[in-house]
């Protein structure tokens, strides 16, 4: 995330595109508009999550009916809301159509050079961080080992639940 917002503040320095001009109001602009950043932040998580939604988390198979279509329903409305996000910008004439269509293509490639660094590279590092004493303190765990991590959260917490109503229920 930090990142992303550092591209394009860096962008936005270089190409020093200025904003749109308002002429019904008063208001001048401080920054540049080339990228638009809330484009590419909305096309950046968009291209992560459904990454991540593809490639990471497996269906939940209890639920045969919502497994098939969960992935693409979550996946559309990532891209519904990043879209509404781009089309705000315009309505409210913060940028124009060019500005919105760099950053939401900045963002794409910024997210989808982002999902792969994490997951080819920083990955098998993963376990090793969240067992650093600072991780375990903060209770941050890593999943990026099991392939079902709700089916096993649900199954770990169950077999405490029966542990502990074994040792606090006792028979009369």
């Amino acid at each position: 995330m930090f990142v992303n917002e550092g591209i394009n503040q860096v962008l936005k320095r270089i190409i020093a595109e200025p904003r749109p001009s308002r002429t019904s109001s008063s208001v001048q602009w401080s920054q540049y508009g080339m990228p638009s950043a809330h484009s590419q932040f909305a096309a950046y998580f968009s291209v992560f999550v459904i990454l991540l939604f593809y490639v990471r988390i497996n269906v939940v198979t209890f639920i045969i009916p919502l497994a098939k279509i969960w992935k693409h329903v979550l996946a559309a409305w990532t891209v519904l809301v990043s879209l509404a996000i781009c089309y705000s910008r315009y309505y409210l004439r913060y940028h124009t159509q060019s500005q919105i269509c760099a950053g939401f293509l900045i963002g794409l490639l910024i997210g989808a050079v982002w999902f792969v660094i994490l997951e080819k590279f920083a990955g098998p590092y993963f376990p090793i961080i969240a067992s650093l004493p600072i991780c375990e303190m903060l209770l941050i765990k890593d999943y990026s080992l099991i392939p079902n991590a709700l089916w096993c959260e649900y199954h770990c917490i169950k077999t405490e639940m029966r542990s502990r109503a074994k040792k606090y229920i006792r028979p009369e």
